[in-house]
């Protein structure tokens, strides 16, 4: 899924979460995590990659799905699910917020990437990438 999509998306879901909740801290939380959620992805680019980085190395190492390995730390529902019992003991809109934005995020990206990459249904949950080592060749599924 492109930033763009991701933008445009997190910042209709912060409106949205503006006008449930009341709440600046949770619409732009929503917004915030929506987007940047995905600096995980320069992360692994910067330990996995060897590369020097550049927007151009960087967007060809994602896209054209040159990674071996990938762990994509945020990209997880195991997370989500942390998140989901901190915003809920705590009542911290921006905790739901953050939960939303990146829930959204996620979705986006497994119903768009797992086809297009031939990824795994499985493939956001981290346990499931750390059981495959995070290697891009135990991860894909030529079924999809």
């Amino acid at each position: 899924m492109t930033v763009i999509v991701h933008t445009y998306t997190s910042a209709a879901l912060g409106s949205v979460m503006y006008a449930i909740t009341n709440s600046w801290q949770a619409a732009v939380a929503t917004f915030i995590s929506g987007v940047f959620i995905d600096i995980d992805h320069i992360f692994d680019f910067l330990v996995f990659s060897g590369e020097r980085y550049s927007i151009q190395n960087f967007n060809s190492w994602c896209y054209e799905m040159r990674w071996t390995k990938i762990t994509l730390i945020f990209h997880s529902y195991e997370l989500f699910i942390l998140l989901g019992f901190i915003a809920y003991y705590t009542r911290s809109k921006a905790t739901l917020g953050i939960l939303c934005g990146a829930v959204i995020h996620v979705l986006l990206d497994q119903f768009s990437n797992l086809k297009y990459f031939k990824l795994s249904p499985w493939f956001y949950f981290i346990t499931y990438r750390a059981i495959k080592g995070f290697k891009k060749d135990n991860m894909r599924d030529f079924t999809v």
